[in-house]
């Protein structure tokens, strides 16, 4: 994700100066933005071993769809967020770059 997108969809008042701050060490990150990054490593984790489960299980035929915009993803899963859409591109990404899924 870029600064802008963490300052617009993690921070609470949408600042981009303040997450700049964070990022550059100037003043400590608040526990409430710890606590979102912490929750989406765990969504991607179960997201990856789930689809490592199923690809070890041979159910299914190894194709993740990949959604190359926000609309796109909405289309299909309606009630995610932006956060979700950019762990599960994240997610698609990273089994395409080991070979374990094909991306449609």
């Amino acid at each position: 994700m870029t600064v802008e997108e963490c300052a617009t969809y993690i921070s609470p008042d949408n600042n981009l100066a303040t997450w700049q701050q964070w990022e550059r060490g100037e003043s400590e990150i608040p526990d409430a933005i710890i606590d979102t990054f912490t929750k989406m490593i765990k969504k991607r984790k179960t997201h990856i071993n789930a689809i490592i489960d199923k690809i070890n299980n041979r159910i299914g035929n190894n194709t993740m769809r990949f959604f190359p915009d926000y609309a796109s993803f909405l289309a299909v899963y309606p009630q995610g967020d932006y956060l979700e859409w950019k762990i599960y591109q994240s997610v698609a990404a990273q089994l395409y770059a080991y070979d374990l899924e094909r991306l449609c």
